[in-house]
C-alpha cells in the first residue's frame, strides 16, 4: 500500500487500563533556612572543581622538569632554579591532595534535598 506524502495513517488502539502515578511530596521551609542550605551547597559545588588548578600546575612543573635543563639567570644558579621549581611542584602536589580531600567531603544534590526536608541536621 502506497501512502502519498502529507497523508497520515491513523491507528486506533484500545486502552484497557490507565495507571496514575502523580503523587507529590510538598516541603515547607522558611526563606532564611533555604538560603542557608543553598549557600552551603554552593560552597560544596565549588569545592568539586578546586582540584583542577593544582593538578594543571603540577603537570606543568613535571613537564618543565622532564624537558628542561636549568641555567643560571637573574643572579640565581641553576641549582637554585631547580630547587624553586621543586618547592613549587611540592606545594602544588600538597594543594592537589588537599583539594581531593575536600572533594570527598562535598555534598550531593540528594544531601541538599535531605537538609531541606530536615532529615539531616
Amino acid at each position: 500500500m502506497k501512502i502519498a506524502p502529507g497523508n497520515r495513517v491513523q491507528t486506533v488502539a484500545n486502552v484497557e487500563q490507565i495507571h496514575n502515578n502523580t503523587s507529590q511530596e510538598v516541603i515547607t521551609i522558611t526563606t532564611d533556612k533555604l538560603r542557608l542550605a543553598l549557600i552551603a551547597h554552593l560552597d560544596c559545588v565549588q569545592k568539586k572543581d578546586q582540584w583542577q588548578m593544582p593538578l594543571s600546575l603540577l603537570v606543568g612543573v613535571v613537564v618543565v622538569f622532564c624537558s628542561s635543563t636549568f641555567k643560571s639567570a637573574f643572579g640565581l644558579s641553576a641549582d637554585s632554579w631547580a630547587a624553586m621549581f621543586a618547592m613549587f611542584g611540592s606545594g602544588c602536589f600538597l594543594w592537589f591532595l588537599h583539594s581531593l580531600f575536600k572533594l570527598r567531603k562535598a555534598t550531593s544534590l540528594e544531601d541538599l534535598i535531605e537538609i531541606i526536608q530536615n532529615k539531616q541536621a
